[in-house]
């Protein structure tokens, strides 16, 4: 992707991911399982956050606070999904999204998309839409304020995998950009092309952790 790494002020057990000189993505400790991908809705206050998904059902897994930066839960839905809670302390954390080397979007992959829907939805405050596009017959746009900022989309029944969060990160060119995770000895599951749109990948890192490529990519709504 071609970050380059820089230590959290204060606590070298974490890094931020940079590109341009800006923050893209952050790498911490994994204490829970195996390494994962995991987005972080920003949020004013981790604990009121927190104790509201465990009301509609989700667990805390663990929390972090970095003193100066932030601070941060991981949670699993009722699904077992994986995703966190970001409190700016006062970092606000990604600093460039939707631009090739950067985060271009966040999905939850689901078994229940209605339950799915139901819990994002009553804990962040997101409007639900749904639209479709080739080859998925049925995909939740999640919304706020008329922004997009997720999506849900429902598990087919022949891929063989658990419900999960996707990041996926704009690159100029996603053929390109897998030749080159394989080389690094990483993997490659999937690679799509959607009408008028672009390529999409399903990659993994050396340490198992998926994530999704697509490019070229145009400015999102």
């Amino acid at each position: 992707m071609g970050w380059t790494v820089t230590d959290v002020p204060g606590n070298s057990e974490h890094q931020f991911f940079q590109f341009r000189g800006k923050t893209v993505a952050s790498l911490h400790p994994q204490t829970q399982g195996k390494d994962v991908w995991m987005p972080c809705v920003s949020v004013e206050n981790m604990e009121t956050m927190a104790s509201a998904a465990m009301a509609l059902g989700a667990t805390v897994v663990d929390t972090i606070d970095m003193p100066g930066v932030a601070r941060m839960a991981t949670l699993r839905d009722g699904e077992g999904t994986i995703f966190g809670l970001w409190e700016p302390a006062p970092n606000e954390g990604v600093e460039l999204v939707t631009e090739p080397g950067s985060l271009w979007w966040i999905e939850v992959l689901s078994n229940d998309v209605p339950a799915a829907r139901d819990f994002y939805c009553r804990l962040f405050g997101w409007a639900a839409h749904e639209t479709a596009f080739e080859p998925f017959a049925s995909y939740i746009v999640l919304k706020r304020d008329d922004v997009q900022e997720s999506g849900i989309l429902p598990i087919g029944k022949d891929w063989g995998i658990r419900p999960r969060w996707n990041s996926i990160f704009a690159v100029d060119d996603c053929d390109a950009t897998i030749a080159h995770v394989l080389r690094l000895g990483g993997g490659h599951e999937f690679i799509h092309t959607v009408p008028n749109a672009g390529r999409i990948g399903v990659v993994s890192d050396t340490g198992g952790a998926s994530f999704i490529v697509r490019g070229p990519v145009s400015p999102r709504r």
